[in-house]
């Protein structure tokens, strides 16, 4: 980065983001609702892109500190921004009017901007005021990729001033009120119309007239060509001062795990009988499954759940009206300043541990090591789980009696995959820490089995053809385990 010159930082925070969609009118869950973007391609909430795009902008008109036109501006989004990250903003000038811009979080190239800008119009352009009185968030559509097909419309552009006073006080200062709301009328396209609930915003290429229709609030849109090997759609824009394309992906859709009447007919009756199993990260995805096996099997399960209460109350809704045993409790597997977790188990005492607490599991792109995205993975798999551990062993009655822990592990430690370095060296570590507590608490069994790769919302965006369900795959461990020699 020794030819980039630092332009600024800044973080965004999910108020921001709630901010930003008021002001741009994309609602997506997948930026401004924590709970249900848990079950999204990205684990939890992300930074609308084109807010980074305005924070970028917003740097370098500070940094010039005087009135611009954008001539044309191209942008590639290549990684989301999670709320909370430290975003760098790099500036390059190639000649003249030329320029390119840079967002980075942990020197993590997440933005690319290439900008032409021309010399400022003899009038700044302003829009009408569009401030929508909304007695509740709008719903982005709920489209498939399959019927997309030529499909167009338009929309009303939102204009609330203050606001971008507010998020952004150098781009409202020195750039066009028309061009700040088309830009923001792309990011309400992709988020809420095409592709709506399931997108991903990719890329912008726009190029802007200077002085004509400068206050038309109409932004019309056509999807002009589909990939199907990607679920991409290439969309173009047409507005008075403006024309261009924007392409988006179809995110994969959360994926729904088998309901516990399906899993009752796949487990022999009383085989998980002898367990009273507390079942960290049971309120989706392999936890989901696991929870619901062992009630089938005669069991009792625990699940705990961070944010997605509502997730967690369906599923053991599910397995208590067809005659399961269930509770539910809440559980951050990364506060170490939680409530004793064994004051809030009653009645029979917990057998089993199984921990399920992971972050996104996502590639390392530096050449050899993100220590970043390593001591991510240690919170979740070491510290996460000693904090959880040493819990059990402050109770007295715990210490002394037996107990088994399933801490899963992974294939990959036999078969590398390549960019997955920090995720694998993690797991090696988790697995080391667990026979280290085995050998000093004789009484804990440590099951560490090296799962395979299953369906889950963190895989289903993978070309991969599934041999079995995760729910066939996790009872055969789990009957294995169950009937393993102490």
């Amino acid at each position: 980065m020794m030819d980039w010159n630092k332009l600024g930082s800044f973080q965004v925070d999910q108020t921001t983001s709630c901010q930003f969609a008021q002001a741009s009118g994309d609602y997506n869950p997948l930026h401004v609702d924590p709970v249900l973007a848990r079950r999204y391609q990205f684990g939890t909430t992300v930074m609308h892109g084109v807010y980074g795009v305005f924070k970028a902008l917003d740097c370098l008109f500070k940094e010039l500190g005087y009135a611009q036109s954008i001539h044309s501006i191209n942008v590639q989004f290549v990684r989301p921004v999670l709320h909370g990250e430290r975003v760098d903003v790099f500036g390059q000038q190639f000649s003249g009017q030329d320029l390119k811009l840079r967002l980075v979080v942990h020197e993590r190239r997440v933005q690319d901007i290439d900008l032409k800008l021309t010399g400022q119009a003899e009038t700044q352009p302003e829009m009408a005021v569009c401030q929508p009185v909304l007695m509740e968030r709008p719903k982005p559509e709920n489209l498939q990729f399959e019927n997309t097909d030529a499909l167009e419309g338009t929309l009303d552009l939102v204009w609330m001033p203050d606001v971008i006073q507010e998020l952004f006080p150098f781009v409202k200062k020195y750039l066009p009120d028309n061009q700040t709301a088309v830009l923001l009328g792309l990011t309400q396209i992709v988020g809420m119309r095409c592709p709506g609930l399931h997108s991903v915003f990719t890329g912008l290429a726009v190029h802007f007239e200077q002085n004509k229709g400068a206050t038309n609030r109409n932004l019309q849109f056509k999807v002009l060509h589909r990939d199907s090997r990607f679920s991409m759609v290439t969309i173009g824009i047409s507005h008075g001062t403006a024309s261009g394309e924007i392409t988006a992906l179809f995110r994969p859709e959360p994926v729904s795990q088998g309901k516990y009447t399906e899993l009752q007919a796949m487990v022999p009756k009383n085989c998980f009988s002898d367990q009273k199993a507390l079942i960290i990260g049971g309120s989706r995805g392999i936890g989901e499954v696991t929870a619901k096996l062992i009630a089938a099997g005669s069991g009792h399960s625990v699940i705990t759940y961070y944010q997605g209460e509502r997730d967690a109350q369906k599923i053991a809704d599910d397995i208590r009206s067809h005659g399961g045993r269930c509770d539910v409790i809440s559980y951050n597997a990364l506060s170490e300043s939680e409530p004793q977790i064994t004051n809030c188990i009653l009645n029979e005492r917990i057998s089993h541990i199984y921990y399920f607490a992971s972050p996104l599991i996502e590639k390392g792109d530096r050449l050899v090591w993100d220590d970043t995205l390593f001591q991510k993975f240690c919170d979740y798999y070491l510290k996460g789980l000693a904090t959880l551990i040493e819990k059990f062993l402050c109770d007295s009655v715990y210490k002394k009696s037996p107990m088994t822990v399933f801490v899963p592990s992974t294939v990959f430690l036999e078969q590398p995959q390549n960019g997955f370095t920090e995720y694998i060296a993690a797991k090696a570590a988790a697995e080391a820490f667990a026979r280290q507590l085995s050998a000093k608490y004789p009484g804990w069994i440590f099951h560490m089995p090296r799962l395979p790769r299953m369906l889950t919302d963190q895989t289903s965006g993978l070309n991969v053809k599934w041999t079995q369900t995760t729910a066939v795959t996790m009872l055969n461990i789990l009957m294995s385990i169950s009937t393993a020699p102490n």
